[in-house]
Formats: C-alpha cells, sequence, structure tokens
C-alpha cells in the first residue's frame, strides 16, 4: 500500500456512484483532493434514465464528494455504450441547462468510441457539434478492445468536428496512441486501471513524454478499479527521481488548468 502521497492529487477521472464512503475516504487520506466526476453507462438507457444519471451526479455524488472533503466538478454527457434507441435528441436538448448556474459541470463527457459504428459516431459527433456551440471542454472515451484503430477515427472526427484541439481530453491513451493524441494538440488521459494502464508503465511514459498536457486519473468505479492508482503512481514518480513539479503537474495542476474548475 502506498504512503499518503506529499501532494495533492486531482483524479481527473471517477465514478463516485459505485464507489462505497469508505472507499472515497481512503482516496482522500491517501492525498486525492480534487476530483472530476464524469458520466457513465448503464444498462437499458432511455433518456429518462440519462437525465437521471446526471441529476445523480450533479445533485448527489458531487455534494457527497464535497461532504468527504473531496472538492468535486462534472463532466455530462452520453457515453457511446450508453446510446438511447431513441431519444438521443431529446438528451442533448437537455445538457445546456447543466452548464448554466454554476452547478459544477465543466465539460461534456464521457463521449466517444466504443465498438465503433455509425450509430456512435452519429452520437459522437453530435455532441461534439454541441461542445463547439457551447464552448465547452470534452472528455473522449477510447476502449480498451482494438484501441488504436479507434483512436485514429476518434482523432479524424475531432478533426472534421471544427472543435479546438486545446478544449479535448483524449482518454485512456496508452504508449501505443498517446503520440498521435499529443501530436494533434489534444489531452491525454493516463487511466490507472487494471484494464487499462498499470503503474509502472505510466511512470515510464511520464519519464519518456514528460508532463505536456498529461492528466492522470484512476477511473475508479468502473468495474475492478484501483482506489489507490493515483497515490501508487505519485509516488512511484517521486522514487523514480523525477521532478516534484513533473509530478505535480501530470498528478493534479494538468487536470486542473485543462478543467479550470472554479
Amino acid at each position: 500500500m502506498p504512503a499518503p502521497p506529499l501532494l495533492p492529487l486531482f483524479d481527473a477521472h471517477l465514478h463516485p456512484e459505485a464507489l462505497s464512503d469508505q472507499d472515497l475516504e481512503s482516496m482522500r487520506f491517501f492525498g486525492v483532493e480534487r476530483a472530476l466526476v464524469v458520466s457513465h453507462h448503464f444498462p437499458e438507457p432511455t433518456p429518462k434514465a440519462l437525465r437521471k444519471h446526471f441529476d445523480d451526479l450533479v445533485n448527489r455524488q458531487l455534494p457527497r464528494l464535497e461532504r468527504l472533503g473531496i472538492r468535486a466538478w462534472a463532466a455530462l454527457g452520453v457515453h457511446p455504450r450508453c446510446i438511447p434507441r431513441r431519444g438521443l435528441s431529446e438528451v442533448l436538448a437537455s445538457l445546456p441547462e447543466y452548464f448554466q448556474g454554476g452547478r459544477g459541470v465543466v465539460a461534456l463527457g464521457e463521449t466517444g468510441l466504443h465498438e465503433g459504428g455509425i450509430e456512435e459516431e452519429e452520437a459522437f459527433l453530435e455532441q461534439l457539434a454541441l461542445a463547439r456551440q457551447l464552448k465547452l471542454k470534452v472528455v473522449v472515451h477510447t476502449p480498451a478492445v482494438d484501441k488504436e484503430r479507434h483512436t485514429r477515427r476518434i482523432l479524424t472526427l475531432l478533426l472534421q468536428s471544427g472543435v479546438r484541439p486545446s478544449r479535448v481530453l483524449v482518454d485512456h491513451a496508452n504508449g501505443r496512441t498517446v503520440r498521435n493524441i499529443l501530436g494533434c494538440g489534444h489531452w491525454a488521459g493516463l487511466t490507472l486501471h487494471p484494464d487499462a494502464l498499470k503503474a509502472d508503465r505510466a511512470v515510464a511514459l511520464v519519464r519518456r513524454l514528460g508532463s505536456e498536457r498529461l492528466v492522470l486519473n484512476s477511473d475508479a468505479g468502473d468495474g475492478a478499479g484501483d482506489i489507490l492508482g493515483l497515490a501508487r503512481v505519485a509516488n512511484l514518480l517521486a522514487k523514480a527521481k523525477l521532478s516534484e513539479r513533473v509530478v505535480k503537474r501530470v498528478a493534479a495542476e494538468n487536470a486542473a488548468r485543462f478543467y479550470q474548475p472554479r
């Protein structure tokens, strides 16, 4: 188990609705002081169920995290595994209200591709059009299976969308995709998750690439994750003799800079 890090951490991808208070208290003890709550996928997504999910994240999960000592903000969008059979336009029409009135919603997401295909691409492009219209930051999902091919297609669609690259964070990057993501001018999320990126591999990537536009996150709450993944990597980065400045950037400051939460 890692020792509590000396530096405060910003977990830039969290699903607290699937975590217990004890899980979140442990994350706070091991240094997570800020977090971004990201909308997720669930069975039988309907427009009503999606709006209920958004309401739960904003009205229940954000205050819950604050109560447990973690300052939190949200990203709301339609995950590619959660596209309703009917009524997507209805869901997207309801999204702008969440970005008003200081409700703590700072980005659109998690959108992107999972299995690919026309339905997912159309839903992705519609959400990118909304983000462009409202000048929103965007969190983009890339899948574990066939990641390189899907990431290439995602980058092509992002280019076609007209959304400014600096407003997009392409998440769940790995050693085979991160350079292309950064090369297109986007931010890249490194997810410390058993199904995504191991801690030692994340350290190697940061050592090789530096800290520019790299953001660490745990994706905790999505399956069998690692609630201490971010703390573990922060400690490994320090042990690897990387500068405190680099560790601060990838573990907290870059996320705060990208999302600019108030």
